[in-house]
């Protein structure tokens, strides 16, 4: 049965697609793949973008704790207005702003530093974002890397012969066609032969030819091609090429004959079964019996090579090469346990960028290097981690409680600021619907996006807390004596009406004692 089976064309996978990457993500990618643990990288480039935003939050900061002192110095006044205007918030307003102006508070002069760390972090995490699926979509490159080299193993690589080209010189590699020339080189079996086929018929003009009936006329041609396989029996892995393009593209073929007495037992196995289960089905016409053996043992025969290199691809994903950190198996996804580290074809298209670039520059659709089936072959041995958690939330419910903490110290260091913001004290209660909202819609974000993304934002908001209590201790001693004179000057100040007494009861003091001389 197998001597009467045509050999199957096999197809490997595309190597040296990537996901192009602007200055940001080249940034991130050479931060974190220099450190060389995908992890520890990520909080680097945490630590680097913190040192680069720090001198605006020093700044804010400052900024912040002496408007802390102003707001100190008005609050009597503040406090004054809000029940003097307490039914018209806009006089409050106008007379808050005329007060502002007079004592040189201005409401901004903290939110500038805020707004350029926000621009900063913002045009970093799309850098990051762009990294992450550049990094994800390397991993699968490289496990197709793995994939074919384990498939070509049992193949051979030869030397790509060629005809000469008219007006162009010969050497080594040229050859004279012969139809079914066969030789053999360093354990190298190179057939060239022709291929017969037929094409459309062409005009002058360049059209199709077409007869009476309106039917394409087709002409016979023959193609020169070259065939290479290794004279190891062993070996079922050949490949052909044609002898007529520019550019030497290898189509390998699977010889079945040397697949079946090369192949493990399990092969043959399967072969009988299926012979078996063909003769015994009594819905298919004896006639085409044998049709659907072949086609079966050829489909049988892709799958147990492409096994070969989905073994390949499972054990150099699985020897630390599986992009995972701690818990998590694979850092590019979210830490949830509902996701898994080796997904879906249609989850790995719909989170990566549809179109990848070729080695050449041509960019061309993810779809066109790496389709469904040869996907699914690819992760075929990773059955495992198909199913398995990606993670258990730990990086969502940290990062989120991190983030709630640093906004209630924050919170707590502009509360004064906040509470003369309105006449009715909206400003504070705003600050705190802020304190809720914040951490909701980061919520949102970690969910969809990657644990990568949660162990930057947990690093960056552990980072943000410690800064914000050290800069704050720093300032407190510098601002502390300047803060208690204000106090003090604040329980002792003088009313006008005191004043005039004090003032009139001094020259009376004095007229009594030029009296007394």
């Amino acid at each position: 049965m197998l001597s009467s089976l045509m050999d199957v064309g096999f197809d490997l996978l595309e190597q040296g697609y990537k996901i192009g990457l602007d200055g940001l993500g080249q940034f991130a990618r050479a931060i974190i793949e220099g450190i060389g643990i995908i992890g520890v990288g990520i909080i680097v480039f945490a630590l680097v973008l913190k040192a680069i935003t720090m001198p605006f939050d020093i700044y804010q900061r400052v900024k912040m704790r002496k408007q802390n002192l102003l707001m100190q110095q008005m609050k009597p006044e503040l406090e004054k207005l809000q029940q003097q205007y307490a039914n018209d918030k806009t006089m409050y307003q106008q007379k808050m702003t005329e007060l502002y102006k007079k004592n040189g508070y201005n409401m901004l002069a903290a939110c500038l530093p805020m707004i350029i760390s926000l621009v900063i972090l913002i045009v970093a995490f799309q850098g990051f974002r762009g990294y992450s699926q550049y990094a994800n979509l390397s991993m699968y490159e490289n496990m197709s890397v793995q994939y074919n080299a384990a498939i070509l193993e049992h193949g051979v690589n030869g030397l790509d012969y060629h005809l000469q080209k008219e007006g162009a010189e010969a050497d080594e590699l040229t050859i004279v066609f012969e139809e079914n020339k066969t030789w053999e080189e360093d354990g190298v079996r190179y057939t060239m032969y022709l291929e017969h086929t037929t094409e459309p018929e062409l005009d002058g003009e360049g059209n199709a030819v077409v007869d009476g009936e309106g039917n394409t006329v087709m002409k016979p041609v023959s193609h020169r091609f070259m065939r290479v396989q290794s004279t190891d029996e062993q070996h079922f892995l050949y490949y052909v090429y044609s002898l007529e393009t520019n550019s030497i593209r290898r189509q390998h073929q699977i010889a079945l004959d040397k697949l079946y007495d090369s192949a493990e037992e399990s092969y043959r196995t399967t072969l009988q079964d299926i012979q078996k289960q063909v003769n015994e089905d009594s819905s298919i016409p004896p006639a085409q019996k044998e049709q659907v053996i072949a086609e079966r043992t050829a489909s049988a025969a892709i799958n147990y090579v492409a096994g070969i290199g989905a073994q390949a691809a499972a054990e150099w994903y699985r020897d630390g090469n599986d992009s995972g950190f701690l818990w998590v198996k694979n850092v590019w996804y979210p830490d949830v346990s509902y996701n898994h580290p080796i997904q879906s074809y249609s989850s790995l298209k719909s989170q990566l960028n549809t179109r990848v670039t070729l080695q050449s520059g041509e960019k061309v659709p993810l779809s066109s290097v790496l389709n469904e089936t040869q996907y699914n072959n690819l992760t075929s041995a990773l059955t495992e981690e198909k199913g398995e958690a990606n993670g258990y939330f730990i990086l969502i419910i940290l990062s989120i409680g991190l983030m709630v903490l640093s906004q209630f110290i924050s919170m707590r260091s502009s509360k004064e600021t906040n509470k003369y913001q309105s006449v009715d004290g909206r400003g504070g209660r705003t600050q705190k619907v802020m304190l809720v909202m914040m951490p909701l819609i980061y919520a949102v974000f970690a969910f969809m996006y990657s644990a990568a993304f949660s162990i930057y934002m947990t690093m960056s908001s552990l980072i943000s807390l410690l800064s914000t209590v050290i800069i704050n201790l720093i300032l407190g001693s510098i601002y502390k004596k300047k803060e208690h004179e204000q106090i003090v000057a604040q329980y002792e100040r003088v009313l006008p009406w005191q004043k005039k007494q004090q003032e009139e009861a001094g020259k009376k003091g004095k007229n009594k004692n030029k009296r007394k001389k």
